[in-house]
């Protein structure tokens, strides 16, 4: 490293510490020589004022002094300044003493007398210790600010969302359905039906946001997965349908770090098991199925069977709940699947149909009111996801 531009990049002088006036003299003279500018001190107490005033980048001082010594002086300055970088000059015989001194906060010391090239290069060391130190002092306040930022803003919008995160939700959700051909609106009928079902099934109360921000986040993940393949027409290959199964993966991934939305993470992660372990992502069965998840198949399952997608035909809603009557005890919970053929279906064709008592789409002009930066940090984190 070029000593002259190690002392530029420090912006200070060296401060030197002897109570022999000889010794100041050969030191500044060494270091002067090398382009380094120089402060004096006689004793610890000198110093200490100089360094107060300047902060020098390195100290280097002599261990035994009136009035203060070394050791008292590298204890003061260190309180006043935890980066500060001393040189401790001892004599052979006082060796323990400057071995102490490397306890309280010294660098490292030299041996008198002074070899010019040793001092220089450990100072260089020194320097350039004190310079690394300061770089990642730096760049740990930085990332702290951005935490503290961070932690603000995520405060700031989860009050914001106190009145709005539930038409929020629905927005993002009608988001992730344009990525898949056929399924607009889906997240908002699934929405509906869960609630009912849930309500039915004696779901408590303060649950059932939980169920809501899955249903309309469950599909989330699919944003990380490649259009080519959530967009193609035809069947899948058995290599894109292991692309495809990753997307309750991604979405956990995506949820689980927003506080609000924890809760949703059962449905997101577990809305493509099966009650009879042939599902995925974990290949679960039975009750080891979170609740959420089970009333979602269900619920996923009428809409899917009850409007047209590019691979199928919309079927009667009667022949939809024979089906879903079928496959109990196989694809859904049995006791889910009596509470829903229990429920009047005017009620469920109240929701497909956007009764005015269910949440319509929201246009356009609302989607943009309600677009927070954190959903926009979802968004980019779930592709930044697909491609780990």
């Amino acid at each position: 490293m070029n000593r002259e531009n190690t002392q530029q990049s420090e912006r200070g002088p060296i401060l030197i510490v002897d109570d022999d006036r000889d010794v100041r003299a050969l030191l500044h003279d060494i270091f002067l020589s090398n382009g380094y500018r120089c402060r004096l001190a006689a004793n610890g107490r000198e110093a200490l004022e100089t360094f107060e005033t300047e902060r020098p980048p390195l100290t280097v001082t002599d261990m035994k002094m009136p009035v203060m010594d070394g050791l008292e002086f590298i204890k003061l300055a260190r309180a006043l300044d935890r980066d500060a970088v001393v040189l401790v000059l001892t004599g052979v015989g006082d060796v323990r003493t400057a071995v102490a001194s490397l306890t309280s906060g010294a660098f490292d010391f030299i041996l008198k007398p002074v070899d010019p090239d040793h001092l220089l290069g450990a100072a260089e060391r020194a320097l350039e210790r004190r310079r690394r130190l300061l770089i990642r002092r730096e760049q740990q306040a930085v990332l702290e600010r951005r935490v503290a930022e961070t932690v603000q803003e995520l405060e700031m919008t989860v009050r914001r969302l106190d009145d709005t995160y539930r038409t929020t939700l629905e927005a993002l959700g009608s988001a992730i359905d344009t990525r898949d051909v056929g399924t607009q609106a889906h997240s908002r009928r699934v929405r509906g039906y869960s609630l009912t079902i849930a309500r039915a099934h004696g779901v408590p109360e303060d649950r059932l946001p939980d169920i809501e921000h899955g249903v309309l986040l469950h599909d989330i993940g699919k944003i990380g997965i490649p259009d080519a393949i959530l967009l193609k027409p035809g069947p899948l290959t058995a290599a894109e349908w292991a692309i495809m199964r990753r997307h309750p993966e991604i979405g956990r991934q995506v949820i689980e770090k927003v506080p609000f939305l924890r809760g949703a993470v059962p449905i997101v992660y577990h809305h493509h098991e099966r009650w009879d372990g042939t599902g995925y992502p974990l290949g679960l069965c039975g009750e080891a199925i979170p609740l959420g998840a089970r009333i979602f198949a269900v619920a996923d399952a009428l809409d899917a069977m009850t409007f047209d997608r590019p691979y199928s035909r919309a079927i009667p809603f009667e022949d939809a709940r024979s089906e879903i009557r079928r496959c109990a005890g196989t694809h859904f919970d049995p006791a889910v699947v009596d509470t829903f053929l229990g429920i009047p279906g005017e009620i469920f064709d109240a929701i497909r149909q956007g009764a005015p008592d269910c949440v319509a789409d929201p246009d356009e002009t609302e989607i943009a009111e309600l677009s927070v930066p954190g959903f926009e940090r979802l968004l980019s984190k779930s592709r930044a996801a697909a491609t780990v």
